[in-house]
């Protein structure tokens, strides 16, 4: 087997994990999961790390297709940072089934990077070795970093307590 061969199997075994994660990540329903990011939301506003803004609260709509879709036009952070972010859930005869997210974390200008993005592409379309399915982008990179698949919950919580307050933030000005 050629190296290429063997890098192309192995993206092909993180995707089949991937697709296996995603099949039982199963959602009651959108609107209950829309509840419960706004409470999250909530959450981060009363913990002082988010502002008190309209654009904060998740939105449901029905896109094409028959997908659900929560929508966030912008959260944001105490700091000037802004989170938007896009959920789209199928209905399966399980339950809902998450297809695609997308979460982009801007960051303030104070930062040596701008931008954090973490996306979950639609199944049918990517190249395993080069555009994972979940992944990470830093900066404007188009570098696609394999992120793993989880509950956008969680990966909300992840962005708001951990990747806002420390991405970007230069060593030297966070030492006493």
């Amino acid at each position: 087997m050629s190296t290429e061969e063997d890098l192309l199997h192995l993206a092909r075994d993180r995707d089949s994990q991937m697709e296996t994660v995603l099949g039982a990540m199963l959602i009651e329903a959108p609107a209950l999961l829309g509840r419960q990011l706004r409470q999250d939301l909530a959450r981060q506003i009363d913990s002082g790390r988010m502002k008190l803004t309209e654009d904060r609260v998740p939105e449901l709509a029905t896109v094409e297709g028959g997908l659900n879709e929560l929508t966030c036009g912008g959260a944001e952070f105490s700091d000037g940072g802004r989170l938007v972010f896009s959920i789209q859930l199928e209905k399966s005869q399980r339950g809902w089934l998450v297809k695609r997210f997308k979460f982009h974390l801007h960051l303030p200008p104070t930062r040596n990077i701008g931008m954090v993005r973490i996306h979950l592409n639609p199944g049918t379309w990517h190249d395993p070795v080069k555009v994972p399915r979940c992944h990470l982008h830093v900066g404007d990179s188009g570098a696609h970093i394999p992120f793993p698949v989880m509950n956008p919950r969680l990966i909300l919580s992840l962005i708001c307590e951990h990747i806002e307050p420390d991405f970007g933030v230069s060593a030297e000005l966070s030492l006493p």
